[in-house]
């Protein structure tokens, strides 16, 4: 059972800035040590729930940063922040025991989604085509065939 202050965290964690293990660590403090939360002893489940939370904010902002729609807009990074982003949930999950296929699988279908939405509309992106094939082969382990 995962407590109400708990999911609450969790919550604050899916809605952090761009580092949501920094969000994770602050609602670890709050939940256990500092003297205005609640001073829980967390649960192995209870902290599993909020290092999911930080899986799925990190595929938020992935998914942001891919999304066609958002290009322009003053929220929107790029794909060079979309890859630094698979970097930093890619080796969140190693430690943590989450499965990096599955996140990779899903990360893949972002960008293949996002660069075909890029091809038919004739767009620009923040990082060299070359540069982009290189990364995606070395850090998702997929054809570059992708981008076409």
């Amino acid at each position: 059972m995962i407590r109400e202050d708990v999911r609450e965290e969790a919550e604050i964690i899916r809605h952090s800035g761009e580092i949501p293990e920094v969000a994770f660590w602050n609602s670890i403090y709050y939940l256990t040590s500092d003297e205005e939360g609640p001073l829980l002893k967390l649960t192995s489940q209870e902290i599993r729930h909020l290092k999911k939370a930080v899986v799925e904010r990190y595929l938020i902002i992935i998914e942001r940063d891919l999304t066609v729609e958002n290009i322009g807009k003053s929220f929107y990074r790029g794909v060079s922040r979309a890859m630094v982003n698979w970097e930093r949930l890619s080796s969140f999950a190693r430690r943590e025991g989450f499965s990096q296929e599955a996140l990779r699988q899903q990360v893949i279908e972002k960008f293949r989604r996002f660069l075909r939405e890029i091809s038919s509309n004739s767009l620009k992106i923040d990082v060299p085509s070359g540069k982009l094939a290189s990364w995606l082969r070395k850090r998702l382990a997929c054809s570059p065939q992708i981008l076409s």
